[in-house]
């Protein structure tokens, strides 16, 4: 568990911020260590939305290869806007992320498996993560059972909701009292001040 804590170098924590406030595209490599810019070569980039690993013919949910548990690996994770509830993190399709109330954030838990992965899917890595306007500080991985490493925010292990078939929605919200579209700070996403809801 040890490798899975966040380290932080100094030297390189400005460029972090730098590339952050730019916007650009960045990977997180071994899978919470800095930041370092996409550059050219190495081979053809993945699509929006592809998977980091290949998918297998005739996947039929998209989703690409898929983990013993119904992981799944997103090309990247990404800054997004709703209306109704501000800042949210998006995977690389542009589909709503969510945490889990009994899962944990100090140290990163995740509990969600058996029955409760047939409707959560959870963000799978690998060495990387690829992220576009996100705090890398804030990103990192767990453990999971299966020996998979899922995507944290904040220390929450994150999940895509399988009904939310269509990018930005947010029919999870709340969901038992206990599922919620998780903000870039791994809080729970919310209405922002002064929207009036």
């Amino acid at each position: 568990m040890k490798a899975l804590t966040s380290r932080t170098l100094l030297g390189s924590l400005a460029l972090a911020v730098a590339l952050v406030a730019s916007g650009c595209t960045t990977t997180v490599t071994d899978p919470v260590a800095v930041p370092q810019p996409d550059v050219g070569g190495g081979g053809p980039r993945p699509q929006s939305g592809a998977a980091l690993n290949p998918p297998p013919s005739g996947s039929p949910d998209g989703l690409g290869q898929r983990s013993p548990d119904g992981g799944y690996w997103p090309a990247s994770v990404q800054l997004g806007e709703n209306p109704e509830l501000g800042p949210v993190v998006l995977d690389g399709q542009g589909f709503t992320l969510y945490r889990f109330d009994r899962d944990s954030a100090s140290p990163s838990r995740s509990t969600c498996t058996d029955s409760c992965l047939m409707r959560w899917l959870p963000v799978l890595t690998n060495e990387k993560i690829k992220f576009e306007n996100l705090d890398p500080a804030r990103l990192g991985a767990v453990a999971r059972p299966d020996g998979t490493q899922q995507v944290t925010v904040g220390g929450w292990p994150v999940y895509r909701f399988a009904e939310d078939t269509v990018p930005g929605r947010t029919t999870g919200q709340g969901a038992d009292g206990l599922w919620f579209v998780v903000a870039p700070d791994g809080g729970k996403a919310a209405a922002p001040a002064g929207s009036g809801s």
